[in-house]
């Protein structure tokens, strides 16, 4: 008898030690494939070194951005309006816009499609019509940023390869009004 105790004993705390083991494996590795499937959807937001709050005459060329798009640094005197851009916007003024605690949506136009931007357009809408109005949607016209889509907020950007809604309204709850001046203007859409 005491020999079938020890055995059906240690065989029992074996095969739980074993089944620890691959549940471990099983959640390690199903932990680094999701990491690897955001890294590789390009959903990882970087910070950069600020590079200024100097103001520019409207209609001048800024320098010296640490980021592309710009997240911080020199910008027209004047942000534009929040909504969504027919023509490209001059980045040097969306910084500015940065700068109140707006987030810039820019979609490099070769590179998505009609519905993409459909899909950008009535994320904005929604957001510019809701508590966090402080949206700006706009093709880029300045050096390709290795996607085709960038969304900024004051020294932060989130690259996208596809117009995921989800991962731009998670990048609104860490940096939306994350600023040097987050009250600042213009006022709400349609105000």
């Amino acid at each position: 008898m005491q020999r079938k105790l020890d055995s059906g004993g240690s065989g029992g705390g074996g095969r739980w030690v074993i089944w620890g083991l691959v549940g471990f494996l099983v959640l390690g590795l199903g932990a680094a494939g999701i990491a690897v499937i955001l890294s590789s959807a390009g959903t990882q937001a970087q910070t950069y070194p600020d590079a200024g709050r100097e103001h520019i005459t409207t209609g001048t060329a800024g320098s010296g951005y640490t980021s592309t798009p710009p997240t911080s640094g020199p910008h027209w005197d004047t942000p534009g309006p929040w909504g969504v851009y027919q023509a490209p916007m001059a980045a040097e003024q969306s910084i500015h816009n940065l700068e109140h605690g707006g987030m810039v949506i820019w979609y490099q136009p070769s590179q998505v499609t009609d519905s993409d931007i459909a899909a950008l357009t009535a994320f904005t809408t929604e957001q510019n019509r809701g508590d966090r109005f402080k949206v700006i949607l706009s093709a880029w016209d300045g050096n390709d940023f290795g996607h085709p889509i960038a969304v900024a907020a004051w020294r932060w950007l989130l690259y996208l390869d596809s117009p995921d809604t989800g991962a731009i309204s998670g990048f609104m709850d860490s940096n939306y009004g994350v600023a040097p001046e987050p009250n600042g203007g213009p006022d709400r859409p349609g105000v």
